[in-house]
């Protein structure tokens, strides 16, 4: 069972357990409400059906409860020993329910089955005169708050005709008998004007019960996916953390090593060694310094090169710092007229660069090594509150974007890369940056393959 289907399937059981907990409270309701009407108001009632609607729900309750708890059942095990260790009948009962549209069926069935019955008790209670032909718009509501819009319409649908019956046909009761509302009385003006009232109340009823209802469902949706991204900004922010704190205690060490190995590199200049010694010399010195740009890679990500001097930059400054800085300039063509080029805002220039210059890197890692990478740069107004929004699009001409990939790009420490070619922080470093300065940053598969990253960079002035 894969995430999505959990996603699905608890809300589900949750609604279930819900319904059949109230309908345990219809059913003692009703005992009472029949029970108090025979013993003491002394109207005489037919106990027999009247016992035996009642006794229905009763079963179908419990039928309902055990085949709730069996999927519960199936599903915890289901996550603590794996699906393959699960037998097929319970298999076949916990998947079935998976289907969204099996479970607004069985839903709208218990309903439905719930209006029908409390139809037949007003029956045999005097039909349309019985006060309590007022709980059909307790099924209403119930249904408009469980079920789609559509469903929801089928049980409101099911109601009125519910409603009709009885103010046509009913077992008549002495009491209510001289009601305008019972089944003998003639259609007049009453009988139409409660009718239209009830039809007009019950569409009202459903219509704004369903509207709430589709509303508070996509607030949680919403609020879930909020709390997603308060958990994955929070992971990050320790792992900003975390790497600004190996920076700083790395430097130190790096930095007696680079002394030594410069004290050693001018005194081997003195004697006469081998050429392998002076190579080996060499390689320390460059491992040393790529060491140093990794730190301050990982520093700048955590917040330091983004808390630089805020200085005025125009577009243009910054497209040149970014690619001449590059390994391969000569493979990314930017696109941007001279009117968005000469745009400026107040922004960290080396941390902005730095970030543009790992996701240009990383389209060019990603394309074959005679293809570029397309940087198309726009301007935009932020239609909230007016200002400037560079909007910049990166397309590169790899083999694109897995689910797996997509779903995982910018975790720390997570790359495509073979080992020994990227550290997979540089996306993670990127987003902290793109972020910290009040942006946005996207991914997409591109059509016709590769991948197009949108970065979206305010120009505050």
């Amino acid at each position: 069972m894969n995430r999505h289907q959990h996603s699905i399937v608890v809300p589900y059981v949750s609604t279930a357990i819900w319904l059949t907990q109230l309908r345990w409270v219809a059913v003692v309701g009703q005992l009472l409400v029949v029970g108090s009407v025979t013993l003491l108001l002394k109207i005489p009632l037919q106990w027999v059906p009247l016992l035996l609607l009642i006794s229905w729900t009763a079963v179908t309750n419990l039928a309902m409860t055990y085949w709730v708890r069996r999927i519960k059942w199936s599903l915890i095990t289901k996550s603590e020993a794996g699906l393959e260790g699960v037998e097929k009948k319970d298999r076949s009962a916990s998947d079935s329910f998976l289907d969204e549209n099996i479970g607004n069926r069985v839903l709208t069935a218990v309903l439905s089955m719930d209006v029908a019955t409390l139809t037949a008790l007003l029956y045999f209670t005097g039909g349309a005169a019985n006060p309590f032909l007022i709980f059909y718009f307790a099924n209403i509501a119930i249904a408009g708050m469980l079920l789609p819009r559509r469903l929801a319409w089928v049980i409101t649908g099911i109601s009125i005709t519910g409603c009709v019956f009885l103010l046509q046909d009913s077992r008549e009761i002495t009491e209510l008998a001289i009601s305008s509302l019972a089944a003998r009385a003639p259609w007049g003006i009453e009988k139409v004007s409660f009718l239209i009232a009830f039809m007009t109340c019950s569409s009202v009823v459903t219509y704004f019960v369903t509207m709430l209802a589709v509303e508070l469902r996509q607030r949680e949706i919403q609020l879930a996916v909020i709390e997603k991204e308060r958990e994955r900004a929070r992971r990050l922010e320790a792992m900003a953390t975390l790497a600004a704190g190996a920076g700083h205690e790395l430097a130190t060490p790096l930095s007696t090593i680079a002394v030594v190995a410069n004290e050693l590199s001018r005194n081997l200049e003195k004697y006469e060694v081998s050429q392998g010694i002076r190579r080996d010399v060499k390689l320390i010195r460059e491992e040393l310094n790529r060491c140093k740009e990794i730190l301050h890679r990982m520093k700048s990500g955590a917040g330091e090169a983004a808390a630089e001097n805020l200085k005025p930059i125009t577009l243009q400054e910054l497209v040149k710092a970014t690619v001449e800085a590059m390994r391969e300039p000569n493979r990314v063509i930017v696109s941007m007229d001279e009117k968005t080029g000469d745009s400026s805002g107040v922004l960290p220039k080396q941390a902005i660069s730095q970030a543009l210059r790992n996701l240009l890197q990383n389209g060019l890692d990603a394309s074959e090594p005679h293809q570029k990478v397309e940087l198309q740069i726009s301007w935009a107004a932020d239609p909230h509150t007016g200002e400037g929004i560079w909007k910049m699009t990166i397309r590169d001409r790899g083999t694109g974007l897995s689910e797996e990939v997509a779903r995982r790009i910018g975790e720390p420490f997570f790359t495509t890369k073979e080992v020994g070619k990227g550290m997979g922080l540089g996306v993670f470093l990127t987003r902290n940056v793109i972020q910290g300065v009040g942006g946005a940053i996207y991914f997409e598969q591109a059509t016709g393959g590769g991948t197009v990253c949108r970065v979206d960079i305010p120009c505050r002035n």
